[in-house]
């Protein structure tokens, strides 16, 4: 197959979009097919593919181009800016995912335009089912992949500190919260937070407003390997965002390295958390620090990791991309 992935953000930006265009996109490679790239994300000359043309969508003759290459258009959320290329070819087969709830923040008659190019998409797919019923169109659901050569047990790393936060520390992902949940929990706990935005100069102040100096550390912004040892040093993941999300793999990275989790009630992460460890009302503080206590002295903390290998084992990057081109394929034989 020939695909053209038109994605409004790429690499270089770093979000969880970004990453599964391009572990989709290296398993397409990898499966033998074509894959080209328009995008709205300004490009560097650090092209992360070998043999993958990504084109700036500001440049109009090279979409026509790619346009008509192309056997089949997949976008990673919708955008609006592809469609005026469907004026060449109104039958070019095209397929959207689905990554989170942004649709649901437009104005009205933006939304209602981008609902009016989903339900003429040749299939939709959503990374929870939570999306699928949010916006009640038939759609295939396939949980968003990891990255399972990075993110598992390392061996030698011993696991002796309690609770960590991973993510960008902006409102949306509950760090405040978290912050005032643990400062009510009975024990000399521990609490790590890693990640870098806005919100950590607010976060600092209040662990020292709180007397936590000592117990709550600000380990940065870390990725890749780095990362996923650091995770392995801890006994808890906690992710707590008081706004919806689409699914977060974040939750599948802290499982792969051994951790329990304790999740929000939001959007479509318990379908990611899959049953293990605690979940909570979004936006509930009290009922946050009650996982908390109960889950750090519980018996089976940190246990049932074959089981949690047997979930992982079915989000693999290769089996979540041979489910997308399953679907390409089923699209373009009809």
């Amino acid at each position: 197959m020939k695909i053209l992935v038109y994605s409004s953000v790429f690499y270089p930006s770093v979000g969880g979009i970004e990453n599964l265009n391009l572990d989709l996109i290296n398993e397409f490679v990898r499966a033998g097919h074509e894959v080209k790239v328009v995008t709205e994300q300004k490009q560097t000359k650090d092209n992360p593919f070998k043999d993958v043309e990504i084109v700036e969508y500001k440049k109009i003759f090279s979409q026509i181009r790619l346009f008509f290459w192309s056997d089949l258009v997949y976008m990673p959320n919708i955008t609006l800016k592809i469609f005026w290329l469907f004026l060449f070819n109104p039958f070019k087969k095209f397929v959207i995912s689905h990554n989170d709830f942004h649709i649901a923040f437009h104005k009205k008659w933006m939304a209602n335009l981008k609902l009016f190019f989903i339900k003429r998409a040749n299939a939709n797919i959503t990374v929870s089912k939570s999306i699928a019923e949010h916006f009640k169109i038939k759609a295939e659901v396939i949980y968003n992949c990891y990255n399972d050569a990075v993110f598992k047990l390392y061996s030698g790393i011993e696991r002796n500190k309690d609770f960590v936060f991973v993510g960008r520390l902006v409102s949306s992902k509950g760090g405040v919260q978290l912050l005032e949940a643990f400062k009510k929990l009975e024990g000399n706990y521990n609490l790590s937070y890693i990640g870098d935005g806005p919100e950590l100069i607010e976060l600092k102040n209040l662990s020292k407003q709180y007397g936590l100096e000592n117990r709550v550390s600000f380990l940065g912004f870390m990725h890749g390997e780095e990362l996923a040892k650091k995770i392995n040093e801890f006994k808890i993941m906690v992710i707590c965002p008081i706004s919806v999300e689409g699914f977060g793999l974040v939750a599948l990275e802290g499982l792969a390295c051994g951790c329990d989790l304790i999740v929000s009630e939001a959007g479509g992460l318990p379908e990611a958390a899959n049953g293990f460890g605690r979940q909570f009302p979004m936006g509930n503080a009290e009922a946050l620090k009650t996982c908390m206590q109960e889950l750090i002295v519980s018996e089976d903390l940190n246990g049932n990791y074959e089981e949690k290998s047997r979930y992982l084992n079915t989000l693999t990057k290769s089996v979540v991309a041979s489910k997308y081109l399953t679907i390409f394929k089923k699209v373009l034989n009809k």
